[in-house]
């Protein structure tokens, strides 16, 4: 069977800083939603990030990110980028997760606990962590 087709933007490499950057800035605001309690803001904070991070990653290893319309087809270029890594794997099942999120959090009237936002927090949290580390320092 055909790897899953996603619809792509061409991406300069060197605009990888730009996604990371974003990314830093919604994780930290993440991190003050947490303190301040205020547990849905830390799972839209914390989808940005992972999508901006995963934008980041994919623009510096294969110059484009996703465009599609479904968030969701992201994990199918962030395979990609980590195949055959165990623990590249893991963070495409983690992000996938991540982004599961995203439509409840945005859209429908249910809250999130403040049990459910710190797990997910930990989880953008080890994404995140993670691909930074697959990028060059910055």
């Amino acid at each position: 069977m055909a790897p899953k087709t996603v619809p792509t933007v061409d991406v300069e490499k060197g605009q990888y800083v730009d996604y990371q950057r974003k990314a830093r800035q919604f994780f930290n605001v993440m991190k003050m939603c947490l303190q301040d309690r205020e547990w849905d803001a830390v799972l839209l904070n914390g989808i940005h990030a992972s999508i901006s991070m995963n934008d980041a990653l994919t623009s510096f290893r294969l110059g484009k990110r996703s465009s599609s319309k479904s968030h969701q087809d992201a994990t199918t270029l962030l395979s990609q980028v980590v195949s055959g890594q165990e623990e590249g794997k893991k963070n495409v099942a983690r992000l996938s997760q991540i982004l599961d999120s995203k439509n409840a959090v945005e859209y429908e009237s249910r809250r999130f606990s403040e049990r459910e936002a710190r797990y997910f927090s930990q989880q953008v949290e080890r994404f995140v962590e993670w691909a930074e580390k697959q990028l060059p320092p910055g």
